[in-house]
């Protein structure tokens, strides 16, 4: 089965009237739910679980204007946020962006428009659901600019062709965005260095609608550019591995190094990698990547100085081979996820 969240933008005016409200009581049973949580675990040092929240919750669907589903939807999730973070903040309109979740049991999809809790929701529907398509949860949510937008979480059992037999090592950087193990190097320039006089100006005169539309076209081209790349490399290679590479662990003190690890967005690259690549029935992997620009990638030996960021190509002492860093990183990425797999396959019961 095949998992995608498909997004549709909601273009009806009237109703994002009725979606502010909504989403003011779906953060008011966030709060409620989150101050429970807080008040139990300084009590007894123990998490609420989500029978007790749904027990607290119960028929108040009948007193708010979002059903039931949505209030179990949005206690499930304010528990998958204490498991990550343990402190979660309270909701509040000024300092959150409007969000109802919902369950597929409770809304109606009907091609160009859907209904929730009675309401008609009409939106610009660009890309139709695959068949057989069965909507599992989804949500309405808001972004900077107050435009709304449907989100649908479908599984379906379609799978895309198969791609080409093949396999690569991808290491992961900034000015270039991603080595492959083949010597093909993938680069763009800066986003956010492109735009970031006219977002200067937006601040200094304090325009923050500009401000926010500027972000907005930051993170959409980022996104688009993310997206045709992804696409291109899940048709042409069968097995994907990819470096372990965080950009929390490399954030220093200088702004500008900062900007480019974000500008870079290693983590979307990955998500979009991932099931872009499962759906073709293909194998993806995250790869511990320690020392692999350091290990020659021909004979295998390790390097006896340390490599600095300013040392793009180095000689092999041993075997004298010159090695460009990241290509020999992307190769030594590609070595360490084939033996991965191939000792998960040996593991395998089905074997």
């Amino acid at each position: 089965m095949t998992t995608i969240t498909y997004q549709y933008r909601i273009k009806d005016k009237s109703i994002k009237k009725v979606l502010i409200p909504l989403s003011g009581e779906v953060n008011f049973v966030w709060n409620f739910c989150n101050d429970v949580a807080r008040r139990r675990h300084k009590e007894s040092r123990f998490f609420t679980n989500e029978s007790d929240l749904n027990e607290l919750t119960k028929g108040s669907s009948k007193l708010l204007n979002i059903n039931s589903q949505s209030i179990q939807a949005t206690c499930q999730e304010l528990l998958k946020q204490i498991k990550k973070r343990k402190v979660v903040r309270f909701r509040t309109r000024k300092k959150k962006l409007g969000w109802i979740p919902f369950k597929g049991q409770t809304f109606k999809f009907f091609g160009n428009y859907s209904t929730y809790n009675g309401y008609k929701i009409r939106y610009w529907y660009h890309r139709p659901l695959p068949k057989d398509a069965v909507i599992k949860t989804g949500s309405i949510s808001e972004d900077s600019l107050g435009n709304w937008f449907l989100n649908i979480v479908v599984t379906f059992p379609e799978y895309l062709e198969p791609t080409l037999s093949g396999e690569v090592g991808i290491d992961l950087g900034i000015k270039t965005i991603a080595t492959l193990s083949t010597g093909k190097k993938i680069e763009r320039e800066n986003i956010s260095k492109q735009l970031e006089n006219e977002l200067a100006k937006a601040q200094r005169k304090k325009l923050k609608r500009q401000e926010k539309k500027i972000q907005l076209k930051i993170k959409n081209k980022r996104k688009d550019w993310n997206h045709k790349v992804t696409h291109k490399l899940a048709k042409i290679f069968q097995h994907i591995f990819v470096g372990d590479a965080k950009s929390t662990e490399i954030l220093t003190e200088f702004n500008k190094i900062n900007r480019a690890v974000y500008d870079a967005s290693w983590y979307s690259l990955k998500q979009l990698l991932s099931y872009k690549v499962l759906r073709r029935q293909g194998v993806f992997l995250e790869v511990p990547e320690q020392k692999s620009n350091e290990i020659c990638s021909h004979c295998l030996k390790e390097r006896e100085t340390k490599l600095t960021l300013d040392i793009r190509e180095w000689v092999c002492s041993y075997c004298n081979t010159l090695l460009d860093r990241d290509i020999n990183a992307a190769i030594n990425i590609l070595r360490f996820g084939s033996e991965m797999l191939r000792l998960y396959l040996l593991r395998s019961p089905c074997l």
